[in-house]
């Protein structure tokens, strides 16, 4: 009898090991811990898998205008350190030469893959690649761009003759030799900004600003004639930017103009670099310190200027421009710039200069600044631009400017 009763209860417990509650702990156990094994492997691979990033090749043909500024955005957001000093040489060495040290140059989220053929496109490729942050950013701008000068400069025509605060103002001894210009019952600024195309994002950048800016497109940009299209429809004027060689050692361009050439070589060079742009209004030069001190070859350049009826903006990389002396010569249209409003990509810099170009317009009636497609560039003229209205100063195209001078 009591051995019976001994042997109910162990029976009882073994039944209720296995009953229907103990089964699903036992489940839910084994789900919670392979669900946190599944959380574990997806955290430690998860860097890996979003982070690749598919093998770049230019294809310098068939790209299409939207996949180039993808990636350039890409690029931009990628690319967070600065470039190696190893890389900025390699690319510097490629920009100098003749572009045959680029081939599979690489960077660190891909690769160029330049064609034999070193179409006009490379060194706009190039320099897309090396569009990261603002430190290099400048560092790219090095690479084809001549240091260009601080100076402001005055025209010292008008209103150099005006006295204030005079008693009597018949001691006021003014002798008129020329009729001041007038550009209307405001102050007029023109607003050019150079290196447009070459770097697409940026570009498209000042392309959003939707006034009466002139930009002035490098002639070896990628898709050149999308993006003009694309300037002209938000109300910009075009001009080309003439590659011309600098005193400093620099990769010019694929197409620069350079004093060695002969006239004839020149002159057809030229052509070629005009014919890009079917709607153009006037040039300015790209560099050219050494260029346009040479006044053989800036008569040159004036010839062709007078047979397509377009002015010529000394961009004043040098102080001993032959441009105005030789525009007279051959009847060409002149101005030059009084201010290049962002050597530093520094915002308040930026707006600094732009003062300047408020003063010299308030006192000649008429201002010209030079800028360029920088992030800084822009986002000091977005906030400027709406301050005219009230400072009643007027933005006006190149070409207005030119007309009243000439």
């Amino acid at each position: 009898m009591s051995k019976k009763t001994a042997a109910k209860p162990e029976k009882k417990a073994n039944k209720s090991e296995f009953s229907p509650q103990n089964k699903t702990n036992v489940w839910g156990w084994r789900i919670g811990f392979a669900s946190v094994l599944l959380l574990f492997l997806f955290y430690a691979c998860h860097p890996w898998i979003f982070s690749r990033k598919p093998k770049i090749t230019y294809d310098t043909e068939e790209r299409q205008e939207d996949e180039i500024i993808q990636e350039a955005t890409t690029k931009t957001q990628a690319n967070q350190e600065q470039l190696s000093g190893h890389e900025f040489k390699l690319v510097e060495s490629c920009l100098k030469e003749d572009l045959s040290n680029c081939y599979n140059y690489s960077y660190p989220e891909g690769y160029i893959e330049l064609g034999q053929d070193k179409s006009r496109d490379d060194i706009a490729y190039l320099l897309d690649a090396l569009e990261m942050e603002d430190i290099a950013e400048e560092a790219s701008y090095q690479l084809y761009e001549e240091e260009l000068p601080e100076n402001i400069i005055e025209d010292g025509k008008v209103g150099k003759d005006i006295h204030y605060n005079h008693k009597n103002i018949k001691d006021i001894d003014v002798k008129i030799k020329h009729k001041p210009f007038y550009f209307g019952k405001q102050p007029v600024i023109a607003i050019v900004i150079d290196d447009m195309g070459v770097n697409v994002s940026r570009s498209r950048d000042i392309i959003k600003l939707e006034v009466p800016l002139t930009s002035s497109f490098l002639t070896y940009g990628p898709h050149l004639e999308k993006q003009i299209k694309a300037a002209q429809a938000a109300g910009h004027e075009i001009m080309a930017h003439v590659p011309m060689e600098p005193h400093r050692d620099l990769y010019t361009a694929p197409d620069g103009l350079k004093t060695s050439m002969s006239d004839e070589e020149l002159k057809e060079k030229f052509e070629i670099m005009l014919k890009k742009f079917p709607e153009v209004r006037g040039v300015n030069n790209h560099m050219g310190s050494k260029f346009t001190e040479n006044e053989q070859k800036m008569s040159d350049i004036m010839e062709v200027l007078a047979e397509h009826d377009l002015y010529f903006l000394d961009s004043k990389t040098t102080p001993k421009s032959v441009g105005e002396k030789t525009a007279k010569r051959y009847g060409v249209d002149y101005a030059h710039r009084h201010v290049f409003l962002d050597n530093n990509n520094d915002k308040k810099y930026i707006l600094k200069q732009l003062a300047q170009v408020e003063r010299i317009a308030k006192k000649n009636g008429y201002a010209v600044a030079i800028g360029h497609p920088k992030s800084k560039t822009y986002e000091a003229l977005k906030e400027w631009l709406q301050t005219l209205p009230q400072k009643g100063i007027k933005l006006v195209h190149m070409s207005e400017i030119i007309k009243v001078l000439n």
